[in-house]
């Protein structure tokens, strides 16, 4: 893999700064001494090992659990997993997860704060501190609108923190003005002119000036849920990176999944991993074998597939809207199998993702040559995509202009390597399909986010059982479907457009006489 060696450094920056950061209530932590002037920051090498960690520590996808509970995802696990249950809508203000992604969140915040104030006292070269402080930037952006759209109005605060119970004392900041200061931010950053303009893959893994643009037109994709003007500032964003970046589509929707092209054109920002470094790498894909039955088995061991949890399979109801000629349909859906006697078919009784598979699937053309065993691999977690940046540009110019050439275009761009006609009209269930299909459980904030801002997650949820029912999903999905659906429909709508702010943290707050408060409709 391009550059891995590059980041070695990341588990050495992971042993000298992170036994300072737990799962445990970041409040705990006393950010004092972690970084001082005297101390770190002398050299650009110790620059490098603070980015480093904020890569580490920040730059990750949305992950399964923001596609779990959704139209496409669920668990193929039996009984399903803690993780399965949380991303199921299972959870409460104590629930470690919830306590755990604000914690991880926020440590990241701290960090940057205080790197930032290192940086800026230090008598390094102005190059050098230019390009560190619009990376920081860039990170404490990232992390801070995943914050505000996983959690809502959270404490906001950008400075080095002197005193910890400073930070206990703090109440909740709207989010909209949070989100209006990252992109204040990410605009210092964009026309700092310190961050590079190469593609991500050609820049050692680094985020770029293409990376920031997109993290700021998501940032006004989310504030346009409420406030449609927002949309152009989106448009603008979008349509500057889409039309100067030198990011690039393949004719061929697999090559960014395949064998040796992890590195991807297509990957504006993304992190990558270290094959052998413990810790680094994701966890390949399984199958559950208590779920499937001896043929099944059979052909998951006949192509070298791990046994192990099945983090997450496509919803059959699903997996039957992708249209036999759509490219995509072949590296997403894979529900069955000809064993190698050539005449028995094997039906799964989930429904399989080829491309996140880490074997040689799907078997018409393999995307690994061999089998990947656990946390062994260096394909790289892909956060933003050119993809995803073309639909939204499309969607941002529908929601301004309608159905426009431009909004064609764009969507058009997208769909010409499925094999499928272009639009010639759309409507915004085309653009929410579009992005159904070919963003699979990809992209940074999922698509159980995409419903909230589309203000369709609780409709979408409720229906769920009757289309997996129609749709022949296994009873055992029928029933994960009918108990997400049951915990949407008895509780207030929008109380899982956010998590709980987690209870520790309040009471923590509450003990010193803070004015940290819970979500309204979880109190």
């Amino acid at each position: 893999m391009k550059n891995r060696y590059k980041y070695i450094m990341i588990t050495v920056v992971t042993i000298l700064l992170g036994s300072m950061v737990s799962c445990s209530d970041f409040l705990d932590e006393d950010p004092k001494g972690l970084l001082t002037p005297d101390t770190f920051f002398k050299n650009a090498e110790e620059v490098t090992l603070a980015l480093n960690k904020l890569t580490d520590d920040a730059s990750g996808p949305a992950g399964f659990l923001q596609h779990l509970g959704t139209d496409i995802g669920n668990s193929g696990r039996i009984p399903l997993s803690a993780a399965g249950r949380f991303g199921g809508y299972e959870y409460f203000p104590d629930t470690g997860r919830v306590n755990n992604t604000w914690s991880g969140y926020y440590t990241v915040v701290r960090d940057a704060n205080t790197f930032l104030a290192s940086i800026e006292r230090s008598s390094l070269p102005d190059d050098v501190k230019g390009n560190a402080i619009a990376q920081i930037l860039f990170f404490r952006a990232f992390v801070y609108l995943k914050l505000v759209v996983e959690f809502g109005d959270v404490p906001y605060w950008r400075d080095e923190l002197i005193n910890i119970e400073e930070v206990s004392l703090l109440g909740k900041t709207d989010a909209h003005e949070i989100v209006k200061g990252l992109i204040s931010d990410l605009e210092e950053a964009i026309s700092s002119g310190d961050l590079s303009t190469k593609k991500w893959n050609e820049n050692e893994g680094r985020p770029t000036v293409w990376a920031a643009r997109m993290l700021k037109a998501h940032c006004h994709v989310w504030l346009a849920k409420d406030d449609r003007n927002e949309w152009k500032g989106a448009h603008a964003e979008l349509l500057a990176l889409t039309n100067n970046s030198p990011h690039a589509l393949s004719n061929d929707y697999a090559d960014m999944h395949r064998e040796g092209n992890e590195m991807h054109d297509e990957i504006i920002y993304g992190r990558q991993y270290l094959i052998d470094v413990h810790g680094s790498n994701p966890v390949s894909a399984h199958y559950r074998r208590q779920s499937e039955n001896g043929n099944t088995r059979t052909a998951m061991t006949e192509i070298g597939v791990n046994v192990g949890a099945s983090q997450i399979n496509l919803r059959r109801s699903f997996a039957i809207t992708f249209d036999n000629n759509d490219k995509r349909k072949l590296y997403n859906v894979w529900d069955s199998q000809l064993l190698q006697d050539s005449t028995t078919v094997a039906n799964f009784n989930w429904v399989y993702i080829p491309k996140f598979q880490r074997a040689p699937v799907p078997t018409v053309d393999p995307l690994l040559s061999f089998s990947e065993a656990n946390n062994n691999s260096s394909e790289p977690a892909r956060v933003f995509l050119l993809a995803d940046a073309y639909l939204l540009l499309a969607e941002a110019e529908f929601m301004l202009n309608g159905s426009t050439q431009a909004a064609l275009n764009a969507i058009n761009t997208v769909r010409k390597r499925t094999g499928l006609a272009d639009y010639t009209s759309i409507t915004m269930e085309d653009i929410r399909n579009e992005r159904a299909w070919e963003l699979v459980s990809d992209g940074y904030w999922g698509r159980k986010k995409d419903l909230v801002r589309w203000g369709i997650l609780e409709k979408t949820v409720i229906e769920l059982p009757a289309k997996e029912i129609a749709a022949g999903a296994n009873a055992t999905a029928i029933e994960y479907a009918e108990a997400e659906a049951a915990i949407i429909s008895a509780a207030p709508v929008g109380k899982y457009h956010v998590l709980p702010i987690p209870l520790s943290e309040i009471e923590q707050s509450r003990d010193i006489g803070g004015a940290l408060t819970q979500n309204p409709l979880w109190e």
